[in-house]
């Protein structure tokens, strides 16, 4: 999990809660205020806290990363429609702004929560609807046997290039039938 630029201590504290309950580490890119002011909310994930890798730029905060999505309202793909694995890195921006186009265009893939009128959630509301149904995918959903199709037919890197993308089955298959 990476949120930049947080402004409210207690969206962190909750957000490190998040972690504990879902496995995750915590980044935290230029946060407004010391995040010792975010340990009442964190409750006993206070150990998610002091273990939080603070950041100057979401570009160092994720260059080291496997799969980053970044997630704004209304943009890219319903989070419905994302398969990712519990090795994805989530991206949430400033409660007030929300990540901006530039930040986005560092992520690999966009998501955005479905919501009926209004579109906007609490910071830390959205981190648990990302990460809960993140955590519920579990592992890749292309199973190991088009795996190793995939590097039989494309070989190694290239492979690794494909499955990297992070596409759907689906979208697999039309690669190795096209190939073919």
């Amino acid at each position: 999990m990476v949120v930049v630029r947080p402004e409210k201590p207690e969206n962190t504290g909750f957000i490190a809660r998040l972690c504990a309950n879902f496995d995750a580490h915590l980044r935290v890119v230029e946060p407004c205020f010391n995040l010792s002011k975010a340990r009442q909310t964190a409750s006993r994930a206070q150990n998610k806290l002091n273990n939080a890798r603070i950041f100057e730029g979401l570009d160092n905060a994720v260059q080291d990363l496997e799969f980053v999505l970044g997630s704004k309202p209304g943009r890219g793909r319903p989070l419905s429609d994302v398969a990712a694995t519990r090795d994805a890195s989530v991206v949430i921006g400033p409660e007030s702004s929300g990540l901006s186009n530039t930040e986005l265009c560092l992520c690999d893939g966009v998501t955005h929560i479905e919501t009926a009128d209004y579109s906007s959630l609490n910071q830390s509301h959205a981190a648990a609807v990302l990460m809960s149904q993140l955590f519920e995918q579990g592992e890749s959903s292309i199973d190991e046997g088009r795996r190793m199709k995939v590097e039989e037919e494309l070989g190694e890197k290239t492979a690794d290039l494909v499955l990297n993308s992070n596409p759907e089955p689906h979208e697999l298959d039309t690669v190795l039938e096209e190939n073919t």
